[in-house]
Order: C-alpha cells, then sequence, then structure tokens
C-alpha cells in the first residue's frame, strides 16, 4: 500500500522535474535538459564490502610438556598460518519512527529499515548523498549528519534532477545514521604443516607429514620411525612417545 500510494506521488510528481517541456519532444533534448539543470553524481562502489583489514593468523593445536593422544588419522602436530581478511559496508538506517511529509508522497520510516547510499552530489557548495527510495530512480538526500533535504530527485543517468515539492521531516529531528556491517574471510593455510597418526606397520611407527607451503595445494611425505618408546623429531619439533598402538599414539612435545 505505501508503495502503492508512493508510486501515484512521484509519477505526479515527476512533471515538475522538466519544467517549461512541451509534449513531442524527444528523449534527446530531455536529456540535454538534465544536463544542464540537473546536478552530477558521484556514484558510490558498493557491490562489495570493502578491505579493512587483513591480517596473518597462526594456529597450532599442541603445547609443550603436555601430554597428549592422538587418534589414527588425526593431527599429532599441527601449526598453520593462513589469510584472514576483514570486510566492512555501511548501511543507514532511521534514527526513530518518522515520515517525510509533503502535500502528495509521504514516506514512513522505522529504524528496522535498512538503506544503502547509492552516491552524492553537490548542492550550492554543500554535499548531500543519495538514499534510494522505493521506487527506482527516485531518492532522497541527506547531508553529512543524516538530515533530509527538502526535496526529492530523480536521477537521470549521471545527473540528479530535483522535484519542485518540499518535503518536511516528523518528528524534526528524524535522521538516517550509519551502521557498519561486518564480515570476514579466511584463506586456506599458505604456510605450516600437519602431521598425522598413520598407525603401526611392519614395527614401525608411521605418520603422514603435509606441508601447505606447496603451491600446488600441499605436498604429502610419509615418516616412519622405530616402535618403541623415545623422542623422534618432526619439522624441528621434538616429541617423545609414551605408548604407540596401531589405534592410537600417547606423546609429549619436549621442543618446539
Amino acid at each position: 500500500m505505501k508503495k502503492g500510494v508512493l508510486l501515484c506521488g512521484i509519477m505526479m510528481l515527476s512533471s515538475c522535474i522538466y519544467a517549461g517541456n512541451h509534449e513531442n519532444i524527444g528523449a534527446f533534448r530531455n536529456d540535454i535538459f538534465s544536463v544542464w539543470n540537473g546536478y552530477f553524481i558521484t556514484f558510490y562502489d558498493d557491490s562489495r564490502p570493502e578491505l579493512v583489514k587483513t591480517e596473518m593468523i597462526e594456529d597450532r593445536n599442541y603445547k609443550k610438556n603436555e601430554s597428549a593422544t592422538a587418534y589414527r588419522g588425526y593431527s599429532v602436530l599441527n601449526s598453520k598460518r593462513y589469510r584472514k581478511d576483514y570486510y566492512s559496508q555501511v548501511y543507514l538506517h532511521p534514527n526513530k519512527s518518522g515520515a517525510l511529509n509533503t502535500a502528495s508522497v509521504p514516506h514512513k520510516f522505522e529504524p528496522s529499515d535498512r538503506l544503502k547510499l547509492l552516491g552524492e552530489v553537490s548542492i550550492d557548495g554543500q554535499t548531500y548523498r543519495l538514499v534510494p527510495s522505493e521506487m527506482k530512480g527516485f531518492v532522497f538526500l541527506i547531508d553529512k549528519d543524516g538530515a533530509f533535504y527538502n526535496k526529492m530527485g530523480k536521477v537521470n543517468g549521471g545527473s540528479l534532477i530535483l522535484l519542485d515539492p518540499e518535503f518536511f521531516p516528523y518528528p524534526d529531528d528524524l535522521r538516517l545514521v550509519e551502521v557498519a556491517s561486518s564480515s570476514s574471510t579466511q584463506t586456506k593455510p599458505v604456510e605450516g604443516f600437519d602431521v598425522k597418526y598413520d598407525g603401526i606397520r611392519m614395527d614401525r611407527i608411521w605418520f603422514t607429514y603435509l606441508d601447505y607451503a606447496d603451491k600446488d595445494g600441499g605436498r604429502f611425505e610419509n615418516i616412519s620411525f622405530p616402535n618403541k618408546p623415545g623422542l623422534i623429531e618432526i619439522n624441528g619439533i621434538g616429541f617423545r612417545i609414551l605408548n604407540a598402538t596401531d589405534e592410537k599414539i600417547d606423546y609429549m612435545v619436549l621442543k618446539d
């Protein structure tokens, strides 16, 4: 219902855009009129969130001088480094329930509304940001503090044409305030290794070693040691085998 009322009102108001034009004037002349009488729009690139921070994360599954158990097929030693990217995208929402009032097109706002920014224009030396309305091509204008400009606009190509009717916010302190939506993505490990327990064969204790630094996605290697308690070392990490069966291994990291 709200959208239908807005549509009817905007259709009437749109006749004010091309003041002075007559019937049978072609689209080309209207476009020229728009350029001469409109305001140049600087569009925002909001096709994807903005990258705000990147950091390298290190994660490992072992601690020195603590006994641990790993079952066959699971990690004994695991150390990974991966990149984590943090993104942010700015949205707007009303600071309270309210409306923009005019003779023809009242528009209601609720704090739960989430609105995007389309771009900005400069009017009389002041910058206004453009917020799309429910009707395609028609926008509200807000200043740097989120206060509404007293007119709506129509986007015509790269120009903004202001409508003649004035709009009045109710209550007077109705604003659109910014809220940032955050997200993050994490890459596959780019450095590090993973040592998985692979049981006992031919009276030897077997491990599968994966090196994440390999550009083709990882390099596998099978490593074995005599099946007896003692201190062994893999990739510079020394650990003591406390007990090993074909199903699991008990161990303690002593050196990293």
